[in-house]
């Protein structure tokens, strides 16, 4: 296989970038990326309101990653939803590491968010049971018009093909998808004063392990 400026197709270069990863290494590649975007004001948090359970709300916060960090993290063999892959529970414990590897630095980083949270309903959503990693919103957001055409089926998990085989494109849990940007979603857990926390999508983990997807 060559340098990677001589690949040519994406499932090449998706191939090539995940190869020497290991899910340690993602971590601390990942929470090191946080910590630069932090210092670099490139990772604002916004407030994000439940809209199935008034009163509740959450931390969102979108974290720029380099092109390769993002295919090894999102995409890659020995990334998230690889995780997910082998086990709700394996994909519920590498989103914890993630999670829990970042959540101290954004806490701390109160500069960022004092205008909209205080610093223990930022702490308690972010650090909350239910939080999670995700693809960007213009990957997800049904209001967002994005074309999944240029990006190839290189994804072969064997449940995850046999979920979308029947599905007209695009199949989503099949591909490899890289931003124009890079960044990963972090959202936090749904909380609200005197209540529990809210786990509005309890199928979730389920869901990425049964189609790759959520």
């Amino acid at each position: 296989m060559g340098t990677l400026s001589q690949l040519q197709t994406q499932a090449e270069v998706w191939a090539y970038v995940c190869e020497f990863a290991s899910p340690k290494e993602i971590v601390e590649r990942f929470v090191a990326a946080t910590e630069e975007a932090v210092a670099n004001f490139g990772c604002l948090p916004a407030k994000d309101p439940c809209n199935d359970r008034p009163g509740h709300s959450r931390v969102s916060v979108t974290v720029p990653l380099g092109r390769v960090l993002f295919d090894q993290l999102m995409n890659g063999p020995m990334g998230y939803r690889a995780h997910y892959a082998l086990s709700v529970e394996a994909g519920e414990a590498f989103n914890r590491e993630l999670v829990s590897g970042v959540v101290p630095q954004l806490v701390k980083a109160e500069h960022l968010y004092c205008d909209q949270f205080s610093l223990g309903d930022f702490a308690d959503s972010l650090g909350g049971p239910y939080s999670k990693l995700w693809f960007p919103k213009q990957f997800t957001d049904p209001s967002v018009s994005f074309s999944y055409a240029k990006w190839p089926e290189v994804i072969c998990i064997p449940r995850w093909c046999t979920y979308w085989r029947e599905l007209p494109t695009p199949r989503k849990g099949l591909l490899a998808p890289i931003p124009e940007e890079p960044a990963v979603l972090l959202n936090g857990t749904f909380v609200a004063l005197g209540a529990e926390p809210y786990e509005q999508k309890p199928f979730r983990s389920c869901q990425v392990y049964e189609t790759g997807w959520t």
